[in-house]
């Protein structure tokens, strides 16, 4: 949603009155709502399985997170990165259904958290499209080499003996499985810096509330 920092207005079906949505944070002329942080709040415990968390900590993490998510959007829209089609969502959605034991059980926990089902799918199908934009935009740049391959298989083998009390599997065993935890962290700190300099390229303003 783009906007001159002009403040969302929403219409409350039971007073017919317009409430001011407070702006949360802008990035440049990116309007984040404290309807926004509150939403992704709700959905994001909803996913997770554990109750919303509303302290102005998380409320803080949450819009952070939105903030990123705004800049990689921008991103996947100038790149024209064709996001999932519906048939790839299908199966996230029907992981979160599985967890409950019939559909209406389901539903009735979507009340619960004060979201919908459209939200949800919503959710989901932003976090399929980011995890393969950013395997897109990034991991190719990723040069693993074989001392951070033996640097990683050392950790994994610590922490398999302190678990299970015997020896790990040999390197040679399961180095794809290692290469690929190792390519997969230096992706993740590919965006992380990406995150930093597009941060510092943008006027983000937090608002009060948000503010650390």
């Amino acid at each position: 949603m783009r906007s001159c920092y002009t403040l969302a207005l929403l219409l409350s079906a039971s007073l017919h009155a317009e409430i001011v949505d407070r702006i949360a944070a802008t990035v440049g002329f990116e309007v984040v709502t404290e309807t926004q942080v509150a939403g992704a709040v709700r959905v994001t415990a909803f996913l997770d399985g554990v109750e919303p968390d509303f302290s102005a900590e998380n409320r803080r993490k949450v819009l952070d997170r939105l903030i990123d998510q705004a800049l990689v959007r921008r991103e996947v829209e100038f790149t024209r990165f064709a996001p999932p089609a519906v048939a790839d969502v299908d199966p996230l959605a029907k992981q979160v259904l599985d967890r409950f034991r019939d559909r209406s059980a389901y539903v009735r926990a979507l009340g619960a958290y004060g979201i919908t089902e459209a939200e949800v799918r919503e959710a989901l199908t932003w976090q399929l499209t980011m995890l393969r934009f950013i395997e897109y935009r990034f991991q190719p740049s990723v040069q693993v080499t074989n001392a951070e391959i033996r640097q990683e298989y050392r950790r994994q083998a610590a922490a398999w003996r302190e678990q299970h009390g015997t020896e790990p599997p040999t390197l040679q065993q399961i180095r794809t499985e290692v290469e690929k935890i190792v390519r997969q962290r230096l992706t993740d700190s590919a965006l992380d810096r990406w995150l930093g300099e597009v941060r510092t390229q943008n006027t983000i303003l937090y608002r009060e509330g948000y503010k650390r």
